[in-house]
């Protein structure tokens, strides 16, 4: 979120390259065998919303912080594996397990984002997606890519297996909390950022608006994984008719993009910008080691960004 303190100051840098670090998730698992997830749209339909039901009541039980509760929707043998291999089976140690976690993070709120739910069998179904865990006083937001194989025991559908995988590297959904709009000020001017998935959630799009001295410039910005190379990256567009782009990595909690473009009047820029979060609705950003045409150009200093509620 580069807040320019000068009208010279390239909109390329500014607003999106702050916040930008949205890159591809793996894979949108809407299709499954060769079948569009429409097309299988009324497969079981029953089946499927009682399947969904019983998710329902897990995230439920989990944002209660009820162990027991968690652990009746798992079959006896029914078992939990973490990201790291880890598996916790059957129903009283599973019990155990969650009673441990709640007592330790007393304030967590979950979510399960489906993607798929396919049925191998007349009696078992898979859901794919992802958990979308906020926990702690600041709700930080940890995603991670998910699996349930549902048994139906007795007409109730119960987990036989859920499984958290392991990530494959910077993704877009490590970011997810970007979602929505906005807002840093500074010396009159006005930085506005919003956030939103693309379709199948494969893109991260940002529409910037910077307002200054009764001005206003936009631009829109695409942040995804680069196909050739799996990096994370970052496509500035300007509606003056600059350009910029970046490459994004990430060291401990700072997002770190190395950026570069050229302003709509032919002048070339680079830039590190780095974006820290604070929590879930305030992050820091900062532009360091700027140059303009191959001139270095002074540090700015981190500005505060906060989300707009209800937008």
């Amino acid at each position: 979120m580069n807040l320019p303190r000068t009208p010279a100051a390239p909109v390329a840098l500014a607003g999106c390259l702050a916040a930008a670090a949205w890159l591809a998730l793996p894979g949108d698992r809407r299709e499954a065998a060769g079948q569009p997830a429409a097309a299988r749209a009324e497969d079981r339909p029953a089946d499927r919303a009682a399947v969904r039901q019983a998710l329902d009541q897990f995230t439920a039980a989990f944002r209660k912080g009820d162990g027991k509760a968690v652990a009746a929707l798992f079959t006896t043998e029914g078992e939990y594996v973490g990201d790291d291999g880890t598996a916790i089976r059957g129903r009283a140690a599973v019990e155990k397990d969650y009673a441990a976690f709640f007592n330790k993070n007393p304030e967590n709120a979950l979510e399960v984002e489906v993607d798929s739910v396919r049925f191998p069998a007349k009696d078992a179904a898979v859901v794919e997606g992802h958990f979308k865990l906020r926990t702690g006083p600041k709700k930080d937001l940890a995603v991670s890519r998910c699996s349930f194989l549902y048994a139906r025991e007795d007409g109730a559908w119960l987990i036989a297996i859920a499984r958290e995988w392991p990530g494959d590297g910077l993704s877009l959904r490590d970011l997810e909390w970007l979602i929505g709009t906005w807002e840093a000020k500074r010396d009159g001017t006005t930085v506005t950022t919003k956030y939103e998935w693309t379709k199948n959630k494969t893109f991260i799009r940002c529409h910037l608006s910077i307002a200054r001295d009764g001005e206003t410039h936009t631009g829109t910005q695409m942040i995804g994984k680069m196909p050739s190379t799996g990096g994370l990256h970052v496509w500035t567009f300007e509606d003056e008719g600059g350009i910029g782009d970046a490459d994004v990595t990430r060291d401990g909690k700072r997002w770190v993009f190395a950026a570069r473009g050229s302003t709509a009047d032919g002048r070339v820029i680079t830039a590190t910008n780095i974006m820290t979060p604070v929590d879930a609705d305030t992050f820091l950003w900062q532009a360091v080691e700027r140059t303009v045409d191959g001139e270095p150009a002074p540090d700015l200093a981190p500005v505060k960004v906060t989300r707009v509620k209800g937008k």
